[in-house]
């Protein structure tokens, strides 16, 4: 059960499932033009975020240390570090223009969602320690590069139907699974060879 339990909250940080709610929420900042200054802030932020994990996956499978299970440094996690951009970004945009006490509870929110996500990725033994640290360094980089972008002290009012499209996308994540780890193997296995 608690193994279950496990798999499906670390779920929250699948990259099918936040790359595609990535995607969706570019074009809802973009679809308006009170929310478009946002937009190429957050696309950025983003796509930083996936390119410098699939780097540091490459690099690290190349020259990474592969010692005790719980040090090894072979894979950065994915999971954490894209949900730390993600969600760290969602955060900042709903957490902006609200009062002090709301901006806590969504930040003190988003770092327990993290940190438990994190928690998920080492006990079922998927990443080590430092491989977890890696991925809190990339998506705390994004973050930063995120807040310095003027349009991110705007708030972000949600209706129903953003959450229903939201929940839309959770179901088709879930049912198309896409994992990258195995295609990086496979090229850092070619460029070994040559």
């Amino acid at each position: 059960m608690r193994q279950g339990l496990l798999e499906r909250f670390t779920l929250l940080g699948d990259p099918t499932l936040l790359l595609l709610g990535g995607l969706a929420l570019f074009f809802y900042l973009w679809s308006s033009e009170e929310r478009r200054a946002l937009a190429p802030g957050w696309a950025v932020a983003f796509l930083l975020c996936v390119f410098l994990t699939v780097a540091s996956k490459f690099l690290f499978y190349l020259f990474g240390w592969n010692g005790a299970r719980a040090w090894r440094l072979l894979s950065p996690s994915g999971h954490v570090a894209i949900a730390t951009s993600f969600y760290g970004c969602c955060a900042m945009m709903l957490a902006a223009g609200r009062s002090p006490t709301v901006r806590r509870l969504i930040g003190i929110g988003t770092v327990a969602l993290l940190g438990m996500l994190a928690a998920s990725r080492l006990l079922l033994g998927l990443h080590s320690i430092p491989e977890i640290a890696v991925a809190f360094a990339i998506g705390v980089f994004c973050l930063a590069v995120f807040k310095v972008h003027p349009g991110t002290r705007r708030p972000i009012v949600l209706n129903a139907g953003h959450v229903i499209s939201l929940l839309l996308l959770i179901g088709v994540a879930h049912y198309g699974r896409v994992n990258g780890e195995p295609l990086i193997a496979r090229i850092v296995q070619k460029v070994e060879g040559l």
